[in-house]
Formats: C-alpha cells, structure tokens, sequence
C-alpha cells in the first residue's frame, strides 16, 4: 500500500509504482467516461474535476475517449475547460472540442449499415442510427427512452430507417434485453466477419462500426499528431473498448470494477469508480495533492 492508502494491483503489468516519486512523466492522457471519469449519476464527481484539472494545469494534454457519440461529451469537456480532441464513438471519430476540426473519421459501410437496418426492420429492433452525430430512430418506443436516460441524447424519428440508406452512419446501436443481445453476439460476429466491429459495450447495447474504429488506434494517432511517444501517454478505462489503449499506453490504468481479463491487461488497477478511484489512482501516480 502506497502513503496515500492506494492498493494497486499489478497484475501482469510493467510498472509496479509504490511510492509517487517513481511516477514517470506524462504528457498525454486518454480518459473514458462512464463508469471511469463519471459517477453512479453519471456526472464528474468534485475530486475526479480536480484530478483532470490538475493534470491539465501541470501541462499534460487531457483527451476524453468515449463511445458515446461526440456531441454527448462535448459538455465534459466544457465543464472542465479542456482545449483538446475529444475520442469518440469507441474512436471512430476523433474532433477537437474547441475548433470542431475533425482530426479522424472512420464510418460504417453504407452497405453493412443497410444490413443491420433490415435485420431490425424485420423482427422489430430498436436501432439508433448515428449520422453526422445525430441520432435517428424509427420511432422512440421503450428502448429509445432507456437510451435517453442512460445518455442524454436526443433522437429523431423518421418512421422507416432505410430513408437513410446509402448513407454511411458513423455507428449503429441495437439496444435489446441483456439475453437478446447475448444471443445475437455471436450471430452478428460470424455473419460479418471482419468488416464490421460488433461490440456488447452495455448488457443492452450491440454496437456496430468501422473494423477500424477503436480507442487504441485514436490515442495513437493523438500522440502522433502531437508528438507524443507512447512511453509518456497513460489511459483509464474500465470496458471492453478501452482495453485497446490500455494496452497501448505506455501505462494502462484499469478501474477496480473492470471485468479481470482487462484489469490483467492494465499496468495500474485503480480503487472502484463510484468511489471516485479515478481521481485517487491521478493523485498516486502523478503525485498530486488533490483532498
């Protein structure tokens, strides 16, 4: 145990840090949002607000990666005053939350889209469809409105989702039971194989995107872009999509309620999100003073 009462727990990782002189210096972090950065309430706890500012202050480039869609996390951003890309959509789309300039953007296939859109269509599927970082719907029903409150995020009904076809959705939602989406797993996986990136991201939620959209990648290029070798980038999540920049990272650091096959995968194990293990684990490791 560390003096600041932090236990982490290395599993398998490549640093094993007990007192915060030893951290190493950063300069790029990549920060998922539910359950990571956000409470229970899914909002930025007070301690959590001054781990991100206290890194931001200390010159470190403090980047939200997210699978929520871009306008979703915009209002973070804002609220802790970051000038920097923002991840999205799982990193299918990369665009600085200042400027609005898109840095990176990899859409489904219009094809594959249309593929998913008539599945749902024809055994009565919910489905967001995300374009131009806009929701659009069938109609709300019961799903849509588990969606709104889960995330905030409006939607549009259209009445009939192939209107949109040919178009290339930046990513597609199938939001069903738990049990549902477990069934349809693996069906999805076989049918597209490698052109589609089929992810259970919540027990209700089926996502589908670009093969090529991941958070690893979008960190990546960030760094790249900025300059920054992987040696000084470090990543928190707690889900299944963030278990790619974790592993990128020159340090990957897990939430204590990650599933085990991804705090295995991570450098640093954090305590447990709803008790604000984010900002504990930033103030371990950078050594800030932060309660």
């Amino acid at each position: 145990m560390t003096d600041s009462g932090i236990t982490p727990a290395f599993t398998g990782g490549r640093f094993a840090f007990t007192t915060m002189e030893t951290s190493p210096r950063f300069r790029l972090t990549a920060i998922d949002l539910d359950e990571t950065l956000l409470g229970p309430d899914h909002l930025v706890s007070p301690l959590n607000a001054r781990a991100v500012r206290a890194m931001a202050d200390s010159g470190v480039t403090c980047v939200i990666a997210s699978g929520r869609m871009h306008e979703s996390t915009t209002q973070f951003a804002d609220e802790l005053e970051l000038d920097a890309p923002i991840i999205s959509y799982h990193g299918a789309l990369v665009k600085h939350s200042r400027t609005g300039e898109v840095w990176h953007h990899a859409p489904l296939a219009p094809e594959r889209a249309a593929e998913v859109v008539k599945f749902c269509a024809e055994n009565g599927r919910h489905l967001n469809y995300y374009l131009n970082d806009r929701v659009y719907v069938t109609e709300r029903g019961e799903w849509g409105a588990f969606y709104l409150r889960q995330t905030g995020s409006p939607m549009e009904e259209v009445g009939n989702l192939s209107t949109l076809a040919g178009t290339e959705p930046t990513k597609l939602i199938l939001i069903d039971t738990p049990e549902e989406t477990d069934r349809l797993l693996p069906l999805f996986r076989e049918q597209f194989g490698d052109s589609v990136s089929v992810l259970k991201t919540n027990p209700e939620y089926l996502e589908f995107m670009n093969p090529r959209a991941n958070k690893g990648a979008a960190v990546a290029l960030v760094a790249d872009r900025l300059l920054i070798p992987r040696a000084e980038v470090i990543a928190f999540g707690d889900g299944e999509n963030d278990l790619p920049m974790i592993q990128w990272a020159g340090m990957g650091v897990a939430m204590g309620t990650a599933k085990p096959h991804i705090r295995e995968a991570a450098d640093y194990v954090a305590p447990p999100f709803d008790e604000d293990g984010f900002g504990l684990a930033v103030a371990n490791i950078f050594g800030f003073q932060l309660t």
